[in-house]
């Protein structure tokens, strides 16, 4: 299977699965689940959440466009200013997901009461802690790549481990935003 097309079944499989919670939501039109999940009562500690999440959301969209920009015009790489592009874009997306990670991370632990009040809470979970696995080996192994430390055919696996990885985790990313929204959505007609 080639690179790009593997691409393109993970953000298939991910639009699918938005499109497939929409469909769901329309014709099940339930009452909306009363969520027990509620952010801190500090306004700054609520505007602080929201700066955060909208910045790990734009980070997310440009390292994801920088990094399917050559599949989008039919080259199966990244050269010149693309590279660039995703190069510059890489450390603000690493450290906005640090920050959502460590702003979403308490939130997102299970609990059983999470398993009664429909699916987009146990999914924003679920997609949390994948994104959060799949985000360490697809920058360490870009990390790894930078330096000496293997051979050349080491570094080319390192970048062929961080290319598989990278569409996992936007997929993860997108998915977990989304369903971030589905659940402040629900709880907000609380």
């Amino acid at each position: 299977m080639s690179y790009s097309t593997a691409v393109t079944m993970v953000l298939v499989a991910t639009l699918a699965i938005m499109a497939a919670d929409l469909v769901l939501r329309t014709i099940l039109r339930r009452e909306r689940p009363v969520s027990t999940d509620r952010p801190d009562g500090s306004a700054w500690i609520g505007w602080l959440r929201v700066a955060v999440n909208v910045g790990g959301v734009v980070a997310l969209l440009l390292v994801a466009y920088t990094a399917l920009s050559g599949l989008l015009t039919n080259e199966n790489g990244l050269t010149g200013d693309r590279l660039v592009w995703h190069v510059t874009m890489a450390p603000p997306f690493a450290v906005a997901a640090v920050v959502v990670a460590l702003f979403w991370a308490h939130r997102n632990r299970f609990t059983p009461k999470d398993w009664g009040r429909g699916w987009a809470l146990p999914l924003r979970k679920i997609f949390f802690w994948i994104s959060v696995a799949i985000a360490i080996p697809t920058f360490l192994s870009i990390l790894a790549a930078m330096y000496p430390i293997t051979d050349t055919e080491g570094q080319q696996n390192l970048i062929r481990i961080h290319r598989y990885c990278g569409p996992l985790l936007a997929a993860g990313g997108f998915l977990f935003a989304y369903f971030a929204l589905v659940t402040w959505w629900e709880r907000s007609g609380d």
